[in-house]
């Protein structure tokens, strides 16, 4: 009822197993629960996989099969290869470059564990886009209220590839097998130039469309009618009703547009920067910008080591946790493998048996290297500590052990607030003065 069209759902892969690293025993089953509830509510959903070398970089192929096999539901795909900011910012080099995933390995697994897609000819950059949402505003013209999304991000921010489905058969083919997307947006960039009406530009983009449309590499059913109804169903050049998107739309308009035979999936990849990338060209043209009180900060200088988070909310704080806790009481945490209650499981989606059922990576754990910060704290105190009792087979460091026992004890003192043990004074035994009398009793 409030108009809300899409839903950004933190989704890390198939199975329960596969999100155990966040730590709650049921949290595929909560997922699906989701999907399920926000599909029949109208709104569609959009899975963000954030994908970490050796966590779940196996889950790729799985997240992209899923979706193929809904495509009555799931029409959009977000990966995020892993940012290493926040706790990260400490890593140390060794779980950094283990863990690294790059825009790169997104296209390339995408092809070895599906069989979808060439990484050089049908991944192409977000902004690769901008040709055609200025054909959009130059088909509606100045009047329009609003403009279209204009993702002209760096091209080094994100990357997609498009992939026609026919949702009764499930036939998938990546949209430029069968259209020549370089030279389309060529064609239709000399359109724009032109500049010209409404009629022509649409006539224009048509004529595009047919040149570069390939009918032997096309999905079984698909035809030329449907690649221009397809493109005006997106960006609404000829006013045709396919069932409105804007707020006020009903189940009826909703219904309309997922009638739909053919289901342009988009698979994304977007990498946020952090200290080891950061690149003040991406940040100049990003598109996410964050509103704060100080004004618009964009999203990678917002939230890696560039700081300004730590800025903004030390600034403009409000509560400290500890405050907020003892006002409004602490919210139920899921952690250490808790489940979430369910009312139930049941849902309608396509799952694949052998990926639900597959186990959690352990690529780190058989290379013993750690998994997240926490980690690498402990085996980093674990090895002082070894050392310090010359367990590392150097003897122990005398010094660095009562620097250690220094530093305990004022933590227990100053953070854990121990009371210390009094001290009991002792007084020595008082022998008489040679001038006094001694009784005997």
């Amino acid at each position: 009822d409030a108009g809300l069209r899409y839903a950004y759902l933190q989704f890390d892969g198939i199975g329960n197993a596969a999100n155990s690293h966040r730590l709650v025993g049921n949290l595929f089953d909560v997922k699906l629960r989701a999907i399920e509830n926000l599909h029949k509510a109208g709104v569609d959903i959009v899975p963000v996989i954030t994908i970490i070398n050796g966590i779940n970089n196996e889950q790729v192929g799985r997240v992209v099969q899923f979706a193929l096999d809904n495509p009555k539901t799931i029409s959009f795909l977000s990966f995020q290869p892993v940012s290493f900011t926040g706790r990260d910012e400490e890593i140390t080099d060794e779980r950094r470059k283990a863990q690294r995933y790059t825009l790169s390995h997104l296209a390339h697994d995408v092809k070895d564990q599906t069989g979808i897609g060439e990484p050089a000819r049908d991944w192409f950059p977000i902004s690769f886009m901008g040709t055609f949402t200025d054909w959009a505003d130059l088909v509606h013209g100045p009047e329009e209220n609003w403009g279209q999304l204009n993702c002209g991000c760096h091209p080094n921010c994100g990357v997609g590839m498009a992939v026609m489905i026919d949702k009764e058969t499930k036939e998938a083919v990546p949209f430029t097998k069968f259209v020549r997307g370089e030279q389309l947006a060529k064609d239709i960039a000399r359109v724009n130039d032109a500049a010209g009406g409404r009629f022509r530009s649409v006539l224009g983009m048509g004529l595009a469309l047919m040149r570069n449309y390939d009918p032997f590499n096309a999905p079984t059913h698909f035809k030329l009618a449907d690649l221009l109804k397809k493109f005006d169903k997106t960006f609404g050049a000829t006013g045709k009703d396919y069932g409105k998107v804007s707020g006020d739309r009903t189940q009826n308009d909703i219904a309309k547009r997922r009638g739909d035979r053919w289901n342009f999936l988009f698979v994304a990849g977007m990498w946020f920067q952090d200290l080891f990338n950061y690149d003040f060209r991406r940040t100049e043209r990003c598109i996410i910008p964050y509103a704060t009180q100080e004004g618009e900060i964009s999203f990678c200088a917002y939230n890696t080591g560039i700081g300004w988070r730590n800025i903004i909310e030390k600034m403009h704080m409000t509560a400290t946790l500890t405050k907020w806790y003892e006002e409004r009481g602490r919210h139920e945490i899921f952690a250490g493998g808790k489940h979430v209650q369910l009312n139930t499981t049941e849902h309608s989606l396509v799952l694949d048996p052998e990926a639900v059922a597959a186990g959690e990576q352990h690529d780190l754990d058989d290379a013993g290297i750690a998994k997240n910060a926490r980690q690498e704290k402990l085996a980093a105190r674990a090895a002082a500590k070894a050392a310090a009792n010359g367990g590392n087979g150097k003897p122990a460091d005398p010094q660095q052990a009562a620097h250690d026992a220094q530093m305990a004890a004022l933590y227990r003192q100053h953070v854990l607030k121990e009371q210390q043990e009094p001290l009991v004074q002792i007084q020595g035994l008082k022998t008489a003065k040679k001038d006094e009398p001694v009784s005997v009793g």
